[in-house]
C-alpha cells in the first residue's frame, strides 16, 4: 500500500470519529423568458469575448483546483466505502417535508454543502451550515426528519473510469434521520464551523 492510499484509509478509520401546482404559461410570459435567456447568452458571449483581449475589461476568477482522493475502498466494505463517500462530498441532496404554503406536505430535496471534518480528517459526521433565509430551514423548525442522499460520483473516480452517476458501479450513499443543531459554544461546534469553512471558504461571510 502507498503512502497515498495509507493515508486515504487513515482518515477513515471508523475509530477516528470525535465526541403540484400546475401552471399556464402566457404568451407574455414566454416572450419575457425568451427575451431572458437572449439576453444571457449575449452577456456571456460578451464576457468571453472580453476575457479573450489583452487588456479586456473583465477578469474571471480561477476555479480552485479539486483535490485528488485516494481510489475508494473495496465495495464490499460497505461501512469503510460509506465513510469514503461521505468524506470526499462536498454537498448533498436533502429531502424534507415542505412547509411552503403552495407544497406544504410535499417532499422538498434541496442542494447543501457539507462537511465531515477537513480533507485531512473524516469523522464521519456529516456537518452543514444553514441560515433561517433556507426554506430547508423553515421545514426543519417543524420536522426534523431528512433524508440525505450522496454519491460517489463528487471525486473523481466514476469519472475516470467513465461511470454514469446512475451507474451501480459508482456507489451512493442514503443517510435518513432527524437533524441535531449543534449546541452553541460547544467544542463540537468550534469543530463543525472548522469542517465546514475550511471545504467551503466563502461560507465564513454568509449570514447566520
Amino acid at each position: 500500500m502507498n503512502k497515498k492510499e495509507d493515508i486515504g484509509y487513515r482518515i477513515l478509520d471508523p475509530d477516528s470519529r470525535p465526541k403540484g401546482i400546475s401552471m399556464r404559461m402566457t404568451g407574455c410570459h414566454f416572450a419575457f423568458i425568451c427575451l431572458l435567456g437572449t439576453l444571457c447568452i449575449a452577456a456571456l458571449a460578451f464576457t468571453v469575448y472580453q476575457s479573450h483581449l489583452p487588456h479586456g475589461g473583465f477578469c474571471l476568477r480561477a476555479v480552485p483546483p479539486q483535490v485528488s482522493w485516494p481510489d475508494p475502498p473495496p465495495h464490499d466494505q460497505v461501512a469503510m466505502m460509506a465513510r469514503y463517500i461521505v468524506h470526499t462530498s462536498d454537498w448533498a441532496s436533502i429531502a424534507t417535508y415542505s412547509v411552503s404554503p403552495r407544497i406544504e406536505g410535499f417532499p422538498f430535496a434541496n442542494i447543501l454543502s457539507l462537511s465531515d471534518g477537513p480533507v485531512e480528517y473524516s469523522s464521519g459526521i456529516p456537518y452543514m451550515y444553514l441560515t433561517p433565509m433556507d426554506l430547508t430551514s423553515h421545514d426543519l423548525e417543524k420536522d426534523p426528519r431528512v433524508s440525505l442522499s450522496l454519491s460517489e460520483a463528487q471525486s473523481d473516480y466514476c469519472r475516470k473510469h467513465n461511470y454514469d452517476p446512475m451507474s451501480p458501479l459508482c456507489a451512493r450513499v442514503l443517510l435518513t434521520g432527524k437533524i441535531v443543531k449543534v449546541e452553541k459554544d460547544s467544542e463540537e461546534e468550534g469543530f463543525a464551523r472548522n469542517a465546514v469553512f475550511s471545504r467551503h471558504p466563502e461560507m465564513k461571510d454568509w449570514p447566520a
